[in-house]
């Protein structure tokens, strides 16, 4: 038996899965769009399930790879998971944005 099979979904709050249909997540397969939406709009209960249920080193390997996190959100996973702001894709991309719309 895997480990994951033995641990419980984690119980997340449906609304930030406004678009999809929530009973048809499949946690694993689906983690990365799963710990995005959380720490995207989820709450602190939300956080601790995802923690629970993944666990941190799987958590930073998505997050740090993900294309696009609000300032705010990407400022706070930097803190949370001791990861320099540099190291994650989206914040490379945010830098060759220009304000202007002129790259």
């Amino acid at each position: 038996m895997d480990v994951k099979d033995s641990v419980k979904y984690p119980v997340i709050s449906k609304k930030i899965f406004w678009d999809i249909h929530y009973d048809k997540i499949d946690y694993d397969d689906d983690k990365r769009l799963v710990i995005e939406r959380v720490f995207s709009f989820g709450t602190e209960n939300d956080e601790r399930e995802v923690f629970r249920y993944y666990g941190e080193e799987t958590i930073r390997n998505v997050v740090v790879n993900l294309k696009y996190l609000d300032k705010k959100v990407l400022n706070y996973l930097s803190i949370i998971l001791h990861i320099n702001k540099e190291d994650f894709r989206c914040y490379e991309k945010s830098l060759l944005k220009s304000p202007y719309g002129i790259s």
